[in-house]
């Protein structure tokens, strides 16, 4: 087939509720996340995975190393979810890889199994991708290195925190939120207005939980967030707990709260506990086909997966991220600003989400109508794709056509997708 004549489609996407530190997913291993999100979209699909073979299986994961986790992510997720459907012959026996790239993995899943059904080498029609991440369950590495004389012998060397090893870019000596504070500074954001597109989240989350699908919902509620699926887990006393929104979202925040915490880096800064995304857990899944290919087998789609783009910026303004990213999609695709109907930039920070849309002339009712990661939280590998599968199906919701997610990563980049509704 013509490379110009393919198309990727999104058949399906599930993302799991979003747990705040120590919260849901507190004893759940990211591998266990994955299972659930895989199997959801998987159901989703409406394929029989006996008919259906699944070519690769793509991960995403930043804390690989973390507590319960091993480098056989992508088999092990497979082979898991496989079970569950007494699939010997397809998704058992797929191929998998972990990829990575810090903020922005989940946008790399897509990326890597567009790729694929894009190449007319790989002669892939079906990829699934998933993206996992428990940053409750991040530990303490040591870093001593094996002795000379003994492979199980160490030397004495100090513990570092594996989650906030990730914060800083020692390169650089950039910390994240200070990338932000820059950011910020440099296209005139003030402190005032970080704490008020903060509580903007919050209530825009809040708004969105109160009209959300799930299992428990009536008709007339049925429609807001239909990424999530309901995830049955155990509380820290023991209980099951049926888990059916994100935990983070704050419904006794106020203005006044966030107006009165401290800033994290300098007596003036910008950044606060309250305006920062929240450390969290969770997980995300979706199955894409080339187009021909599903439409040959009857295979229903949620949207077309137009093309992706990562692109650069210094690492000190890393937050600046998703501008040259969205420009150059667009540019890519032959589009115009205007021509998208919505926009998911990911709130890494609010200095940083505000300085991108200043600088793009984002409008504000259009982008992350449902809040946020400042709400409801910054899962690292998996934000790119959470975000992606919330922008599909609220394109859906609101019989619109085009969106772009974007995000800023680690090391001075940014990152961005493209779908469109069928």
């Amino acid at each position: 087939m013509d490379k110009r004549t393919k198309e990727v489609v999104i058949v399906s996407g599930a993302r799991t509720p979003i747990g705040k530190h120590g919260g849901y997913y507190n004893y759940l291993p990211a591998e266990d996340l994955a299972v659930l999100a895989v199997y959801e979209a998987i159901l989703r699909s409406g394929i029989d995975l006996k008919n259906t073979k699944i070519d690769n299986v793509i991960a995403g994961m930043i804390y690989i190393d973390s507590l319960n986790q091993q480098i056989y992510l992508p088999r092990n997720v497979a082979m898991r979810v496989a079970k569950k459907f007494n699939d010997k012959e397809n998704l058992n026996v797929a191929p998998g890889k972990t990829t990575l790239r810090i903020c922005g993995t989940g946008f790399q899943v897509l990326a890597d199994g567009f790729d694929q059904l894009m190449s007319d080498t790989e002669n892939a029609n079906c990829v699934l991708s998933f993206a996992t991440e428990n940053m409750s369950q991040t530990n303490l590495i040591h870093q001593g290195r094996r002795k000379k004389d003994s492979v199980w012998d160490f030397e004495e060397a100090p513990f570092k925190d594996y989650l906030m090893e990730g914060f800083n870019h020692n390169l650089f000596k950039t910390l994240m939120p200070k990338t932000a504070e820059q950011c910020g500074t440099q296209t005139g954001i003030t402190r005032k207005g970080c704490d008020e597109f903060s509580y903007l989240s919050h209530t825009r989350a809040m708004k969105a939980q109160a009209q959300q699908w799930n299992r428990f919902a009536k008709p007339d509620q049925n429609n807001y967030l239909q990424g999530i699926f309901t995830v049955d887990t155990i509380d820290q006393k023991g209980n099951t707990i049926s888990v059916w929104r994100d935990e983070g979202v704050k419904y006794d925040i106020s203005l006044d709260e966030l107006a009165n915490l401290r800033p994290m880096l300098k007596p003036d800064g910008l950044v606060t506990p309250g305006t920062a995304s929240q450390i969290s857990d969770g997980a995300a899944a979706a199955v894409l086909m080339e187009r021909s290919f599903a439409d040959k087998h009857n295979i229903p789609y949620l949207a077309i997966l137009k093309g992706y783009q990562f692109s650069t910026v210094p690492p000190e303004i890393m937050g600046q991220g998703p501008v040259p990213a969205i420009n150059d999609l667009l540019a890519k695709l032959k589009m115009k600003k205007e021509d998208v109907d919505l926009f998911e930039v990911n709130e890494a920070f609010a200095a940083q989400y505000l300085g991108v849309e200043k600088e793009l002339g984002l409008l504000r009712e259009r982008t992350n109508v449902n809040g946020g990661a400042i709400a409801m939280g910054h899962n690292i590998a998996a934000t790119g794709l959470r975000i992606t599968i919330d922008l599909v199906y609220e394109l859906k919701r609101q019989g619109l056509k085009t969106g772009i997610a974007s995000a800023c990563i680690g090391g001075g980049q940014g990152g961005a997708v493209c779908v469109e509704i069928v």
